[in-house]
């Protein structure tokens, strides 16, 4: 094939037509006759672009809509973020580990050119389901079945020697993962800035020498039991079918790690503080008593309550992250910010999680 695509709209039905015979999701008499691009809403974002496009035949039959994935082509970016690889990360999470889970999307077709860092990935469509929404949270009966998804994600691959062997797939403690200690400092004046309103007294000195902590807790979590960790595990990520099922996108930060932040992070930030007050401690044993159910061995409950303190501690990265390209301007964003940060606030202060600073 001729260089990558670059943006949802230069994918041409010729393209398409090689892309998905290629992969087998349609046959060699079968040719792409069109391609519709669908409203996704904000298509186009800082780390690239996801578009819909319906897909028509002649020939024979295929996948009526597609998702296409396509990095940023902003040079800028893409070189703050090429020590994470976080592209290429995405690519091999679909061509190598997405096949062996019925709770992520499938791939028609993972287009990669690992010299030049340039992707197209060609999805599985959605739509049909009900995507989460960070900002609204989540009912104690959704988050159970969250906690029995990435449960099942997380015993396939604990401490399995499948899971050495991806070598492209970093450690939570990765170099690339601890630039984030600098970033934090940088944030944090702003952060403070932009939501004074919501920060409590009490976790002022939490945030303060959080950015001190970001490497060790780090390598907190890169020493729990090894397995494929999400680590953008919340809402907004995950889709809701009709019968109990879950659905999993968005890996461009997969590592090896501690499962036990993925947890942390989607119950402290994710579910509002009400609803995971009231059912947290059923809720972590919904998920740990999964892990046993699916293989996993010498895993105590008070093992992972105390993993998943550690990651409480560590979700607090985001929120400051976060406010680096926030439009303070969108009501939206403000909205679900400020909540997001009174959430993970609760959550720290109810796990005591300033112990594990040093």
């Amino acid at each position: 094939m001729s260089r990558l695509p670059t943006t949802v709209a230069s994918i041409t039905t010729d393209w398409m037509t090689q892309s998905l015979r290629a992969s087998g999701s349609i046959d060699t008499s079968t040719t792409v006759a069109s391609l519709t691009p669908h409203n996704m809403g904000a298509g186009v974002g800082f780390m690239g672009e996801v578009g819909r496009l319906g897909v028509t035949y002649t020939g024979g039959s295929g996948p009526e809509s597609v998702i296409c994935k396509i990095p940023t082509q902003d040079p800028m970016i893409r070189g703050m973020l090429a020590p994470a690889r976080v592209f290429e990360r995405e690519a091999r999470f679909y061509s190598e580990i997405a096949p062996q889970l019925p709770t992520v999307p499938s791939a028609h077709y993972v287009a990669a050119d690992y010299a030049n860092d340039d992707y197209v990935l060609v999805l599985q469509d959605l739509g049909h389901l009900r995507v989460g929404d960070q900002s609204a949270g989540v009912t104690a009966a959704d988050a159970a079945a969250v906690m029995r998804t990435v449960a099942g994600m997380h015993a396939h691959f604990w401490q399995t020697t499948e899971l050495n062997s991806f070598d492209w797939l970093p450690m939570a403690n990765s170099d690339g993962m601890k630039i984030g200690s600098e970033v934090y400092k940088a944030s944090l004046p702003g952060f403070m800035q932009v939501f004074e309103h919501a920060i409590d007294a009490d976790m002022v000195p939490v945030m303060e020498q959080y950015g001190a902590n970001v490497h060790q807790l780090l390598d907190r979590i890169a020493a729990m039991p090894n397995t494929v960790a999400h680590f953008d595990f919340r809402l907004d990520n995950l889709f809701f079918g009709d019968s109990g099922d879950v659905w999993m996108i968005d890996f461009q930060t997969c590592s090896k790690g501690g499962g036990a932040y993925d947890v942390a992070y989607f119950m402290s930030q994710s579910v509002s503080t009400a609803v995971r007050q009231a059912n947290e401690d059923s809720l972590l044993h919904i998920y740990h008593d999964e892990l046993i159910k699916n293989g996993v061995k010498n895993y105590s409950f008070e093992q992972f309550y105390q993993d998943y303190r550690v990651g409480v501690l560590y979700g607090w990265i985001i929120p400051v992250f976060a406010v680096g390209s926030l439009d303070v301007s969108s009501e939206r964003a403000m909205t679900l910010w400020t909540e997001v940060v009174k959430r993970a606030q609760s959550a720290m202060r109810d796990h005591r999680v300033s112990e594990f600073l040093i």
